[in-house]
C-alpha cells in the first residue's frame, strides 16, 4: 500500500444472497459482486478502476461512499475506519468523500437553484454561517469556471458540460480528500471532454484532492490516472502504474480490453485477441481462474482448478493474477502496486 495513502481498501468483499430457481426447485446462492479487493489511492493521485460492465466497479464505489455496507474488509480514509465511524466522525467522513456521477442531468435536482445544490454538502453534513456558505459557493463556482452569479439559475439553463461543472463544484464545496468520478465525461460531447478532463486535473493539482476514477474508456484512464486496477468478476486481475500497464499489459483480459479499444491513430497496429463466449454469471462463476472459459492463452488444468493470486510473478513487472506468471519460490502473499 502507498505510504501517503488517502484511501486504503483491504480485502474488501460484498456478497449478495439470492434465490435461484431451477425448474420447480429454488436454491440459495451468493453473488460475489466484490471479492477480496485491495488497493490504495495516494494523496493527490488518481486510481482508475476499469473493466466490463458488471465487474464490480460501481459496487466498490458505493461501499466507499458508505451507500452500502461491505460483507467484510476494511475501508480507511486517512485515520478514519468507515465501518467504525459514528456521529461526528461519520459526518466528517461524508464531508471528505464526495462523488461526481456520469449524468449530471439526473444527479442535479431540477427544482433547486445552483447555489442550493452546491451548498447542500455544507448544509447537510455540518452547519455553517450563511455568509460563510455563500462565500464558499461563489469560490467553488469560480474554481470550476462558472460565474458566481450563475448560482441563481436552475440546472436546465445550462449545457451538459456546465452541469458537470456544477456537479464538480458541489463535490468540492466541503473541501474533500477524495472524489469518486463515475464515468465523469462519458455523457459529454466529444468536443468538451478534453476541457472537462483538464479541469479535473488542474483542480487536483491545485487542491491535492485524490480521485477514484471509474471508467470504461481506456483513453480517459490513461490521460487522467496515475495507476490502474483492472477488475473482472469482482476481482482485481492486474494493478500497475498507468505507464507500466499501457506499455506492457500482462493479463490476457487486460490485453483483450486494449485490443478492443479504438487506436489513437488508424495506422497503429493492435494485438488481435478474440474472447470466447460471454461473461460468466456471477451467481455461478467458473472454478479456478474466473477468466479461463474465455481466455485464449489458458495453459491447462491449473487455470481451471486453481485461483491465481495477485502477485508480481516470474517475468511480470507488476501484480497480475494469472498462471502465465507463476510466483517466485516462497512467494505467497498478495502484492499491491
Amino acid at each position: 500500500m502507498a505510504a501517503n495513502a488517502s484511501l486504503t481498501v483491504e480485502h474488501l468483499k460484498r456478497y449478495f444472497p439470492v434465490t435461484v430457481r431451477r425448474g420447480l426447485k429454488t436454491t440459495k446462492a451468493v453473488v460475489k459482486a466484490v471479492d477480496d479487493v485491495s488497493f490504495a489511492v495516494g494523496t493527490g493521485e488518481t486510481l482508475a478502476l476499469v473493466g466490463e460492465s458488471g465487474c464490480g466497479k460501481t459496487t466498490t464505489a458505493k461501499l466507499i461512499l458508505a451507500l452500502d455496507r461491505p460483507t467484510s474488509g476494511v475501508i480507511r480514509l486517512g485515520d478514519l475506519d468507515v465501518q467504525s465511524v459514528r456521529g461526528e466522525d461519520y459526518r466528517r467522513y461524508r464531508e471528505q468523500v464526495q462523488a461526481v456521477f456520469q449524468d449530471p442531468w439526473s444527479s442535479l435536482n431540477p427544482r433547486m437553484r445552483v447555489r442550493e445544490i452546491v451548498s447542500e454538502p455544507l448544509v447537510v453534513n455540518r452547519r455553517r454561517p450563511a455568509r460563510e456558505t455563500r462565500a464558499r459557493v461563489a469560490e467553488v463556482l469560480d474554481a470550476v469556471g462558472l460565474d458566481p452569479s450563475h448560482g441563481d439559475r436552475f440546472p436546465h439553463e445550462f449545457s451538459g458540460g456546465q452541469r458537470q461543472r456544477i456537479a464538480l463544484a458541489s463535490a468540492l464545496a466541503s473541501d474533500p480528500k477524495l472524489i469518486i468520478l463515475d464515468e465523469p465525461v462519458s455523457s459529454l460531447d466529444v468536443s468538451i471532454r478534453a476541457q472537462t478532463m483538464n479541469l479535473f486535473r488542474d483542480l487536483q493539482g491545485q487542491l491535492g484532492v485524490s480521485y477514484l476514477l471509474i471508467v470504461h474508456d481506456l483513453a480517459v484512464a490513461r490521460y487522467m490516472s496515475d495507476q490502474v486496477a483492472v477488475m473482472y468478476l469482482g476481482k482485481i486481475v492486474e494493478h500497475a502504474s498507468t505507464e507500466a500497464l499501457f506499455s506492457e499489459p500482462l493479463h490476457p483480459y487486460t490485453r483483450a480490453l486494449f485490443a478492443a479499444a479504438l487506436p489513437s491513430h488508424p495506422d497503429i497496429e493492435r494485438e488481435e485477441i478474440v474472447l470466447e463466449g460471454e461473461v460468466p454469471s456471477p451467481i455461478d462463476p467458473p472454478s479456478g481462474c474466473p477468466f479461463h472459459p474465455r481466455c485464449p492463452l489458458k495453459i491447462g488444468a491449473i487455470c481451471e482448478t486453481v485461483v491465481p493470486q495477485l502477485l508480481v510473478g516470474q517475468g511480470a513487472g507488476h501484480p497480475v493474477a494469472c498462471h502465465l506468471y507463476p510466483p517466485e519460490a516462497g512467494e505467497g502473499d498478495s502484492a499491491e502496486a
